[in-house]
């Protein structure tokens, strides 16, 4: 896909995305994933006589918010693509820093990082606070700003 088309795929890098599409696609995945984080798995028990398949609906369910956050993430660097396109190098490689730093690194720390930090409970304690007292509302309001920012 050339770089200036607009498309409207859930689960892709490539191309951008205009103003509509981007929010209609980003409520769409946060409807998907408040829904999926709202179900309770856990009162299917009594109906499920083995506790693997508990467990395998759990992982699925786990599995399909990750999946789901990961479209989001592409169609926020979409976006970011759209209004960066004819702007200056500078500007263009700034909001790709931006991505990363305010959007993939929380991502990441949330759902790998943060595992692996179990023998320092302290360091992940701050790091927990910082992650979702600064960059969560940081990302949640700059994805807001991207709907009303004008692309080409």
């Amino acid at each position: 896909m050339a770089n200036r088309e607009s498309n409207k795929e859930f689960f892709s890098y490539q191309g951008t995305i205009n103003r509509k599409d981007y929010i209609i696609n980003m409520l769409i995945l946060i409807a998907l994933y408040t829904g999926i984080s709202f179900v309770n798995f856990e009162s299917f028990a009594p109906y499920i006589s083995y506790k693997i398949l508990l467990n395998i609906l759990i992982f699925m369910a786990s599995l399909f918010k990750f999946v789901i956050l990961f479209s989001a993430l592409s169609v926020i660097f979409r976006r970011i693509a759209d209004f960066s396109l004819y702007k200056s190098y500078k500007f263009n490689l700034t909001m790709k820093r931006i991505f990363v730093f305010l959007y993939v690194l929380p991502v990441l720390y949330l759902f790998c990082i943060r595992y692996f930090l179990d023998i320092t409970p302290a360091l992940a304690n701050i790091l927990d606070i910082i992650v979702i007292f600064v960059f969560i509302p940081l990302a949640c309001i700059t994805s807001v700003i991207f709907c009303f920012i004008k692309g080409n």
